[in-house]
Order: structure tokens, then C-alpha cells, then sequence
């Protein structure tokens, strides 16, 4: 996916489901769905954290050019 392009993200949050959407395809459904309000956190990351095979964790930081974040649109529906 070229991430430099607008693309649509939707989230179909049903009591028995959840599925999410780009740009009207379904990429990912877990039956696991959250009781309650759905809140919203969008950012761009450089950060990263790996487990190891050994067992021990690895973390830090990617370096990465300038990067920005447009959100044209948000619309939630009942």
C-alpha cells in the first residue's frame, strides 16, 4: 500500500465481532469485541519493542525522514 495516497480506514464494531477495513477491504476480524465506548488514538510511531528467541525484550527508536498524519474525516455511526 502506498502510504503517501489517501486511503479509508474503517472499524465494524458489532457484540460478537470486530472487522477493520482499508479502503473497503476487510484485512482483519477477531471475535474478540470491547464492552463499552470505543475511544480513538491515532499517531505516527518510530518505536519499536521485539521479544527475542531468548526471552529477553528489545527496544528503541527507528530513524525515520519528517512524516505527518492528515485526517480528513471522521464519522461514526450507530
Amino acid at each position: 500500500m502506498d502510504v503517501t495516497q489517501w486511503h479509508d480506514y474503517s472499524i465494524r464494531w458489532q457484540a460478537d465481532a470486530v472487522a477493520f477495513f482499508v479502503d473497503g477491504a476487510e484485512i482483519l476480524r477477531t471475535p474478540l469485541a470491547p464492552r463499552g465506548p470505543l475511544g480513538l488514538v491515532i499517531w505516527i510511531d518510530n518505536q519499536y519493542a521485539t521479544w527475542r528467541p531468548d526471552g529477553r525484550l528489545g527496544y528503541g527508536t527507528l530513524e525515520n525522514p519528517a512524516a505527518w498524519l492528515e485526517i480528513e474525516n471522521i464519522v461514526a455511526s450507530g
